[in-house]
């Protein structure tokens, strides 16, 4: 099957390796552009949440749903991977107060698109604090997790200002890719495999 514009979402939620492919050409750079903004702080994140971006997109690709736009599920995605990694790397920031306010202002954007009860919700899974199943309900909707809450939360990939990978960073992530096509097989974790991926790139850094 040729995969296309049209085609390429629900091909992702079969786990089609060539819609994953197709997914990084059309929306890679917005989903840098996204971290960069956020992670402005810690540079040396920035291409290890890229691949934690993408790799949650493809383990929760049946968070999204239909009827959504798919560009402001992966964009919230990406703004909660940076939340979350400006959380845990707090303290090796030279100006540690300056992500404390990022994240209160990000999370505080994050939540004003949700009603009361999405707040909670929000608020319990981000702590990890334990709830009861029928807590997970609001207005019809049933939020398993956090990614199918962040449907509930717009965000213009659009507004963001285009940035470029370099041909270098494009052809790392790509080589992956061709990687992971060779390699995968049922069930093959792609969290797993972008972990290896990242650890080599970090021992060839040194």
């Amino acid at each position: 099957m040729k995969i296309c514009k049209e085609n390429y979402v629900s091909q992702l939620r079969l786990h089609n390796g060539k819609a994953l492919e197709f997914f990084l050409m059309e929306q890679e750079e917005r989903l840098i552009s996204i971290i960069r903004k956020h992670l402005f702080t810690l540079p040396h994140l920035q291409q290890e949440c890229l691949l934690d971006t993408i790799t949650c997109i493809w383990n929760h690709i049946d968070s999204f749903q239909y009827g959504n736009e798919f560009g402001s599920w992966i964009g919230t995605v990406a703004r909660y991977r940076c939340l979350e990694l400006l959380r845990t790397h707090q303290e090796e920031a030279t100006i540690p107060w300056l992500i404390e306010k990022e994240i209160a202002e990000e999370k505080e954007m994050m939540i004003s698109c949700l009603n009361p009860q999405e707040q909670e919700i929000f608020s319990r899974f981000y702590t990890g604090a334990p709830f009861e199943a029928a807590d997970q309900k609001s207005g019809g909707n049933i939020y398993r997790n956090m990614y199918d809450l962040l449907n509930r939360i717009d965000t213009d990939i659009f507004e963001y200002e285009k940035e470029h990978m370099t041909p270098e960073e494009k052809e790392w992530l790509h080589q992956q890719m061709k990687f992971f096509q060779k390699e995968k097989k049922h069930r093959f974790s792609l969290k797993k495999y972008f972990g290896i991926c990242f650890q080599k790139a970090a021992f060839m850094n040194c």
